[in-house]
């Protein structure tokens, strides 16, 4: 549920080859669970669609855990040397 800017700096940080959904709207977050209605937020989800909209990879951790980027890299590495 962060904004375009803050997805597209994100997307820069880790030098990724694929865009970042920014879901300002709340239109997709809750459709894959990681909508927290009772305080409003989304809970801290990654997700790797590929392609064909198979979901990959899922990631989930607390608002105070860091993700596990090297996790996500493996996943997408995996996804992009299947192609």
């Amino acid at each position: 549920m962060d904004s375009w800017a803050s997805a597209a700096e994100f997307r820069r940080q880790l030098e990724l080859p694929f865009d970042l959904l920014s879901d300002w709207g709340r239109d997709v977050t809750p459709e894959y669970g990681a909508y927290n209605g009772t305080m409003m937020i989304a809970n801290r989800y990654s997700f790797l669609i590929d392609k064909e909209g198979v979901v990959r990879y899922v990631q989930h951790s607390s608002l105070n855990e860091p993700r596990d980027l090297e996790g996500m890299k493996q996943a997408v590495e995996e996804v992009y040397a299947e192609q």
